[in-house]
């Protein structure tokens, strides 16, 4: 049967209406394709093991609150693109996160990476990430040294979120020098790059502006040292006032534990690492009475995202957020905000915007210094006593009379009252 005209049309449209739709359905599996190949690596540099994996810990769940949050509306040109966090567990050494950056760079290639809490650590790999190109944020890595090095070496890609080791011993020691008065101080720190700074710049600011205040020890131990009994017997018969610095990790319980079975009349004022965190006053908190903690953030409505982030966190953990569980969500809300501004997962354009931008974090407005002054973030910080086995704001004086708080002096010390 020979075909009319009209129906030798129909088929002929029809025909081509038929490959028109395939190539359109071509076209849209190949756009979510592209989509999808726009995926956010995240690199999140953390220590899951070793001495300091409880405030690796508190970082992992910082981060996880903020992707938590981002990810259900992270788009980049407004096409909805996924984050895909990897997690790399540094173990707080030199060679270990050497290895897993390496990784990360080479064989993940991540599109940004966060976190690291050793400056020794971020020290020895940085470079890495400038060679590479890829843009790291470090939340808690608090050496002066970091940001030097972005400056001198003109690292773009390099950022550092933390507060410096200035920021931090600053705040103690004109914490301890204004509310305890010591005649005498012993500095006791870990033999790292931030635990030097940590004694160079409290001396500094001793001599600068309490110059009557004799510094009668400076000693710098190993990570994790199982024993403090030598040098807190030291302090204990030169008569030290207070004990100011820091050891962390495995090595915090023992300090307090040690400082109380010596009996050591000192006043601890540590820099905060470890023993700055809700779960270690927790259960230290008997033992650190009367101590000054630099806990560099503590809850409040700094911003919008603030208070939902300490209920996420407090959710998720049980515990309210430690400094660096913030600092580590808001490392990471900084970057991702960062890819979403740029419009690319462009290394330089990331770059270029988390130079330029301003963020808004849990700890409130955010912004880096320009690289010719390191990518610092500064920060104001927060010094608490530890009262009846709780936190309470002592430093600055106009954030403790805001919290209706104020400093205890000592005696009696923590094992005079149990």
């Amino acid at each position: 049967m020979v075909p009319r005209e009209g129906e030798s049309i129909m088929r002929t449209n029809s025909k081509a209406l038929r490959g028109l739709f395939a190539i359109v359905m071509a076209l849209g599996l190949a756009a979510g394709s592209a989509a999808q190949a726009q995926e956010v690596k995240l690199g999140a540099f953390v220590t899951l093991s070793g001495i300091s994996a409880d405030v690796g810990a508190q970082m992992k769940a910082g981060i996880e609150v903020a992707v938590e949050r981002i990810q259900p509306t992270f788009t980049i040109n407004g096409v909805k693109t996924p984050i895909k966090v990897i997690w790399y567990d540094d173990e707080g050494k030199g060679d270990t996160g050497l290895n897993v950056v390496t990784r990360a760079l080479t064989v993940d290639k991540i599109t940004a990476g966060i976190g690291f809490l050793s400056s020794d650590v971020f020290i020895r790999v940085m470079d890495e990430f400038q060679k590479a190109s890829t843009p790291i944020v470090t939340c808690c890595s608090a050496s002066l040294k970091i940001g030097d090095k972005i400056a001198e070496q003109k690292m773009q890609y390099v950022f550092q979120l933390s507060p410096t080791a200035k920021d931090v011993a600053t705040a103690i020691i004109a914490a301890v020098a204004t509310l305890e008065k010591p005649a005498k101080v012993a500095m006791l720190n870990e033999n790292t790059d931030a635990g030097r700074d940590f004694s160079r710049i409290s001396q500094e600011w001793l001599k600068a502006n309490a110059p009557k205040t004799e510094v009668v020890a400076d000693e710098f131990v190993a990570r994790g040292v199982p024993d403090l009994t030598p040098q807190l017997a030291k302090f204990k018969r030169l008569g030290a006032g207070a004990i100011v610095g820091e050891v962390y990790g495995t090595a915090a319980p023992v300090l307090f534990r040690q400082w109380n079975e010596l009996r050591v009349p000192s006043l601890i004022a540590h820099m905060g690492t470890s023993a700055a965190a809700d779960s270690f006053v927790a259960e230290h908190g008997a033992e650190m009475e009367g101590s000054l903690v630099n806990v560099r953030w503590i809850p409040g409505k700094y911003t919008d995202l603030s208070e939902p982030m300490v209920e996420a966190y407090k959710k998720k953990t049980g515990f309210s957020p430690s400094t660096f569980a913030v600092q580590a969500h808001d490392a990471a809300v900084v970057t991702l905000e960062a890819i979403r501004a740029a419009g690319s997962t462009d290394p330089a354009k990331v770059a270029a915007t988390l130079e330029t931008g301003k963020f808004v974090g849990a700890w409130g407005k955010r912004e880096f210094t320009p690289l010719a002054e390191g990518h610092r973030m500064p920060v104001d910080t927060i010094v608490v006593q530890i009262q009846d086995g709780k936190k309470a704001v002592v430093y600055p004086p106009a954030v403790a009379a805001e919290q209706g708080s104020k400093y205890r002096p000592v005696p009696p010390w923590s094992w005079e009252k149990k």
